[in-house]
């Protein structure tokens, strides 16, 4: 693996996970927030960060291979 490509892989793995703590895991500790809306905020907010940087990884690799 390149060596470009491989650094690009920890800095998205880090990025997902700063996402997930610093944004999904405060609403879903909201005392406010009922149940299910905790649930629905978890399950589609991991998800969706796990899709968004995924993309983003395959994209800017890519990229990278090419030029």
């Amino acid at each position: 693996m390149n060596k470009k490509v491989k650094k690009l892989k920890y800095l998205m793995i880090i990025l997902a996970c700063i996402a997930i703590f610093g944004t999904i895991l405060p609403n879903v500790f909201d005392p406010n927030e009922t149940l299910a809306g905790k649930i629905s905020i978890a399950t589609f907010g991991i998800v969706g960060t796990c899709l968004l940087f995924s993309i983003m990884y395959y994209i800017v690799k890519k990229a990278i291979l090419r030029g």
